[in-house]
């Protein structure tokens, strides 16, 4: 009885054996794997892994400088990082896709490590990333002398968060091109956050825009450089519900607006909208500015705000929509 039992126990193992390595060499199981990038690897350049990559995979970029070198994600669950360093994405020349450096499509993408600089393109809004669909988390990455830092599509269900990254200095010459550059410009996406980053030396442009409908920026250092400076710190057109908070803001002598943040200049676009201001430290280095420049119906909440030549209270503008401002459109249409 007990030789029985020791021989039905062995089958056991053999068949429990057999099922683990059916299970792992099945096509539709462990299939996520880590592609290597670099001069002494097969794939020496971003692109092509990129190219060969499916969904859930890891790409690892060694650090060093990929000149030229474009790319659409598609994939979904894909994480793309740099190792050793930043992976510097450099564009040097026309960008075939005339949008940016990488077309972001896929869903829960996370990039890390990795640095934009360059993108230019016919209409002016080359970007180190476009964001056109899905779910984009960016850690630890550096944007800069782009025409754009980060550009995303409008559409509501796109997220974006970003953390531990720098924008610098994506501008171009105003004065030649008509056109306007901003480090972060965000379009009517669902959610965007920006936690633990660095935005600076925008010239006309703002630092962070965003046409969210829900806006998160905290923690962050928004501040300006040089002779010619931002517009305004953040800028949130349309409205939406947003929360400023702990946040150091720095506006020197070129800026060229006297307030920090704008809210609602456009109008408001979504049926709940709020905002939030508390506990950041702002300084103005000349002259008379606003925290706050609100052009909506709701009253901010500031509190907590630490503030050095700069006055609390919200300056006022007209909303835009209001019924007051509707009817001084009318007469002045039939002044006309």
């Amino acid at each position: 009885m007990r030789l029985q039992v020791m021989k039905s126990v062995k089958i056991n193992k053999t068949i429990f054996r057999l099922m683990i390595v059916f299970f792992l060499s099945s096509p539709n199981v462990g299939q996520a794997k880590t592609i290597l990038v670099g001069p002494d690897f097969t794939f020496t350049q971003p692109s092509a892994a990129l190219k060969q990559a499916k969904n859930g995979d890891t790409i690892k970029i060694f650090a060093g400088i990929y000149q030229n070198d474009y790319a659409i994600i598609r994939q979904n669950n894909l994480t793309v990082e740099g190792v050793n360093g930043f992976a510097h994405l450099i564009s040097t020349s026309r960008i075939p896709n005339r949008k940016a450096i990488w077309v972001i499509t896929g869903e829960n993408i996370t990039i890390r490590n990795i640095e934009f600089s360059g993108a230019k393109v016919p209409d002016r809004n080359g970007a180190g990333i476009r964001l056109e669909k899905g779910s984009l988390t960016l850690d630890n990455c550096y944007f800069h002398h782009n025409e754009m830092g980060i550009l995303t599509s409008n559409n509501q269900d796109i997220s974006l968060s970003i953390k531990n990254s720098e924008f610098s200095r994506n501008i171009q010459d105003y004065s030649i091109t008509g056109s306007l550059s901003h480090n972060i410009y965000i379009g009517t996406i669902s959610e965007f956050t920006l936690e633990n980053s660095v935005s600076r030396g925008t010239q006309y442009g703002h630092l962070v825009k965003s046409r969210a409908q829900n806006t998160i920026i905290r923690n962050n250092r928004l501040f300006d450089e040089g002779d010619i400076s931002s517009s305004y710190q953040i800028d949130l057109p349309i409205g939406g519900k947003a929360i400023i908070e702990n946040n150091y803001f720095f506006k020197n002598k070129g800026a060229q607006n006297n307030a920090l943040v704008s809210y609602g200049a456009e109008g408001m676009k979504f049926k709940e909208n709020s905002l939030t201001i508390k506990f950041n430290s702002a300084i103005n280095e000349q002259g008379k500015a606003f925290l706050l420049r609100n052009h909506s119906p709701i009253v901010a909440k500031i509190y907590g705000n630490s503030l050095t030549n700069i006055f609390a209270n919200q300056e006022r503008r007209a909303d835009k929509n209001s019924l007051w401002a509707k009817i001084k459109n009318k007469i002045r249409d039939f002044l006309k």
